[in-house]
């Protein structure tokens, strides 16, 4: 059950599952930021002038990404399958995954950093503005009180980023849920199976105790 060649399979699964978390991660920590950062900055009585295009451009992103954070991630990923074979010439394999994972986590993660970072007292804003502070020394101090909020819900995104892998394994794109998906249902390879299991498991255990452990050590609120 355990021959060279399924230890050859869990280790090229492994590689390809931390590949595809930690690769669409770096993407999405990225784009969420800065999609979360403009549509905080650009609702009523935030960082910009109340201007007429600034509202109509709130309005528009703020549609643009509740829609494709409500789009079901299997439903992306078939939606994507054109642009997906012109991009990477596949569906198959880790890479074909990425575009899928980092349109659907994208959004999600940019919602929960416009929530964290309205959650920035309108004191510590105000005062800073009053003081006159130059912009972007605004900005870094917003996301430094935001900063273990962030750090909470960018592990609850790579958390989810694992499950969206699962459903992707149903198409071939790679990963240890590809791996028990193929070993379990077609090959009854059932230790190999398991093992794929577990490892997700912990995979999403360390993600979670390492995430929960930075916010912790971020939140200035807990050592008051």
């Amino acid at each position: 059950m355990f021959d060279t060649r399924a230890i050859e399979l869990f280790l090229g699964a492994l590689y390809e599952t931390l590949f595809l978390v930690f690769g669409t991660g770096f993407f999405v920590l990225f784009i969420g930021l800065m999609l979360g950062f403009l549509l905080f900055a650009s609702e009523p009585g935030s960082l910009f002038k109340e201007r007429f295009w600034v509202k109509i451009f709130h309005r528009v992103l703020s549609t643009v990404n509740d829609i494709a954070r409500s789009i079901p991630f299997i439903i992306l990923l078939i939606l994507l399958i054109p642009f997906t074979r012109a991009l990477v010439g596949t569906m198959l394999g880790a890479k074909a995954a990425l575009p899928a994972l980092i349109i659907s986590a994208s959004p999600f993660f940019a919602r929960v950093v416009h929530m964290a970072l309205r959650d920035v007292s309108k004191d510590t804003i105000e005062a800073l503005e009053s003081m006159g502070s130059p912009l972007w020394t605004t900005v870094i101090i917003i996301f430094k009180e935001a900063l273990s909020t962030l750090v909470s819900g960018f592990t609850l995104t790579l958390v989810t980023l694992v499950g969206f892998m699962s459903a992707a394994a149903v198409i071939g794109a790679g990963g240890l849920a590809y791996l028990a998906y193929e070993y379990g249902k077609f090959g009854n390879n059932y230790p190999l199976m398991y093992l794929s299991i577990v490892t997700i498991l912990f995979i999403v255990f360390i993600i979670q105790i390492t995430g929960d452990w930075i916010a912790r050590k971020l939140d200035h609120r807990s050592k008051s």
